[in-house]
């Protein structure tokens, strides 16, 4: 009998062990499970606020002259229109109808200009780009017969050079143009959540890096058609960290220069 007593107080004790234990165990799995659940819940409410909050990301970027850059030293030694469309393109156009030289203003034609009927830049249209001062933009038009290059027909052309009048030495972004791209991206993500592709336009601001290095003319050309977008672009390059380096002339004497920045969606 004594014996029986002894093996059910045994028993008991080793049940009485098993239950604390799981109780402890209990405790701790569920605390466990409740950081699991926090943890979840938390990570599922920040995916859908990203979610929410859309950052509008083939937002183009692009820093330099309006048009495709013709130092002043290049536009000063050219004679004809070849100059402008090299060697390959001007041999098989046989006769020209008419060459202008015209000056652009806010990327529209104006009546200043200087034409004839020959490839060959006259004296006075010489005379009109040498007068022409850094920054300016120009269009060289012209009209003219072409050989077709595959099956040698004679075909009526023509071909419409958009050109900006750059320095020998462009102003620059010390850090680089690239960080320059990269500031103003990071810099703009809070204004540009939720932009919808849609309803964005190009957009063009200029600025001028004047000679002592300084921005100077900041100025919305066209607007992204997003004005909190606009403003704040506008305030980036106002304050863009880092040092801008002045262009310079053949000289080596310091000169101002007008640059863009083209932001929204790609346009002309």
């Amino acid at each position: 009998m004594k014996k029986r007593i002894i093996i059910f107080c045994a028993v008991l004790s080793v049940l009485s062990l098993t239950a604390f234990g799981f109780i402890g165990w209990d405790d701790t799995k569920t605390n466990q499970l409740k950081t699991i659940i926090n943890e979840d819940v938390a990570s599922n409410s920040q995916v859908i606020e990203n979610i929410n909050k859309k950052v509008f990301t083939d937002f183009i970027y692009d820093v330099g002259p309006r048009f495709s850059g013709i130092k002043k030293g290049d536009l000063n030694n050219a004679k004809s229109f070849s100059d402008f469309i090299g060697d390959e393109h001007a041999q098989r156009i046989v006769s020209y109808k008419s060459l202008s030289t015209i000056i652009l203003e806010d990327d529209r034609q104006t009546d200043l200009r200087v034409t004839r009927n020959s490839g060959d830049l006259t004296a006075a249209q010489l005379e009109f780009l040498k007068s022409l001062d850094y920054s300016t933009n120009i269009l060289i038009w012209a009209d003219y017969t072409e050989k077709n290059k595959e099956t040698g027909e004679l075909e009526e052309s023509h071909w419409t050079p958009y050109l900006t009048i750059v320095p020998e030495k462009q102003a620059s972004y010390q850090p680089g143009k690239d960080a320059l791209i990269q500031y103003l991206k990071e810099s703009s993500e809070d204004v540009r959540i939720n932009v919808e592709a849609e309803k964005l336009q190009p957009a063009k601001l200029y600025f001028t890096v004047t000679k002592k290095g300084t921005i100077a003319n900041v100025k919305l050309d066209r607007t992204s058609n997003y004005p909190a977008v606009d403003s704040k672009m506008v305030e980036l390059i106002t304050n863009a960290p880092g040092n801008w380096e002045p262009a310079e002339n053949s000289k080596g004497e310091k000169v101002d220069q007008e640059l863009v920045v083209s932001f929204g969606l790609m346009g002309c």
